[in-house]
């Protein structure tokens, strides 16, 4: 039996919600430890130890791997549909299912090597750049979230395959006359 789709829809947003809040925080702790840094350089003459180790070994990482996650469970990827807009219908569900599940190959091979990455850079306690802060930890954030996005992707390779964006893509081709605007 399918569950209704304000369910879906509840589950969606409380998935989102795991994604965004860890990250807004991130940033906003990022912000704050960026600015005491330029405050206490300025004012004081000393600045937090290692703070532009933290910033790109840790901040950095983290942002950016949780917004490829939710960028790509809202599905606001850049997509490029000039070539399928024109398509038949079921070619179009092929072609989309087929670059789902292309990309979900590839970032499921991401996830793996990620993983690998990630014990090996606990094995040898790996540090950010020659500071002493640990580095290891967010290592592990690749294969989580790449695993993350595999699923996600198999996911829209389904509902493509099904026809659910059907209904986004429309089926005439919008033109824009330049002829009749003229430039002052």
């Amino acid at each position: 039996m399918a569950e209704p789709s304000s369910a879906i829809a509840g589950k969606a947003n409380r998935f989102l919600r795991v994604i965004e809040i860890p990250a807004v925080i991130v940033l906003v702790v990022m912000m704050l430890h960026v600015t005491a840094n330029a405050i206490l350089r300025t004012v004081a003459g000393s600045p937090i130890q290692n703070t532009i180790e933290i910033v790109e070994y840790v901040y950095m990482p983290i942002l950016a791997l949780l917004g490829f996650v939710a960028a790509q469970a809202r599905g606001e990827h850049i997509v490029a549909d000039i070539a399928t807009t024109h398509m038949a219908v079921r070619t179009r569900r092929v072609v989309l299912c087929a670059g789902y599940l292309l990309t979900a190959v590839v970032t499921a091979g991401f996830a793996w090597y990620g993983m690998h990455e990630a014990v090996h850079a606990y094995e040898i306690t790996k540090t950010a750049g020659v500071s002493d802060v640990p580095a290891w930890p967010v290592y592990f954030l690749v294969p989580t979230a790449f695993a993350v996005m595999t699923v996600l992707l198999v996911g829209s390779a389904y509902r493509a395959i099904r026809g659910v964006e059907d209904d986004e893509v429309s089926d005439t081709p919008i033109y824009i006359d330049h002829t009749s605007e003229e430039i002052q």
